[in-house]
């Protein structure tokens, strides 16, 4: 008696490989892990920014560090993990992955614009990230003024269209969330039925 051979059920992880593969999917399971490998990406640029900040304070001189540059650094970490990491951490990643499952549908209403607002977050992360490369921003991750004002001689304007592009990004995940939870609910789903995570 021969063993059959193993049927291999094709899923989102094994129906297509490469590269290009994943930076074009309309899959939202795919496109939540492209979002969580860029927030992890964006959490370990923050967590060395703190790193450098906690090495610096292991004395009270400015032994590795000057103060303008702890001041940048501080902001940067700031930045990076408030608006690269934290905010799109949940929705974006656990949204895009669970919301159609949870509500019975077989993706978000909009697949292009999933991928879209993916790309947009990038973006976003390329502007901010450049301007932590070009000399980074000093002004503190709330960007009050006056330090974010005429009174700063770093890349506040760099930053802020970064964060401005990344903006974008939440804000047209959040119209695929509303507009999939109410047009592509499985029958009977009602509203006081839905999971509360939706």
């Amino acid at each position: 008696m021969s063993a059959s051979p193993v049927e291999h059920r094709e899923h989102y992880l094994n129906v297509s490989y490469g590269v290009k593969s994943w930076l074009f999917t309309t899959d939202h399971k795919r496109i939540a892990w492209l979002y969580l490998l860029s927030v992890t990406f964006f959490f370990f640029v923050g967590g060395l920014f703190a790193t450098l900040l906690r090495l610096e304070l292991l004395t009270p001189q400015g032994d590795l560090v000057q103060a303008e540059t702890y001041n940048k650094l501080f902001t940067m970490h700031g930045v990076t993990m408030i608006f690269f990491f934290l905010i799109p951490s949940i929705p974006a990643v656990l949204g895009n992955f669970l919301i159609p499952m949870m509500i019975g549908a077989r993706d978000l209403a909009f697949p292009r614009l999933n991928l879209a607002s993916w790309y947009i977050y990038i973006l976003g992360g390329l502007f901010t990230l450049t301007a932590a490369a070009a000399g980074g921003v000093d002004t503190g991750w709330t960007f009050y003024t006056p330090y974010s004002s005429i009174y700063s001689n770093t890349h506040v304007a760099l930053t802020v269209v970064g964060i401005f592009i990344t903006g974008f990004s939440s804000i047209l995940t959040g119209l695929n969330f509303i507009v999939t939870i109410h047009k592509m609910r499985a029958p009977g789903l009602t509203w006081f039925r839905l999971p509360l995570f939706v």
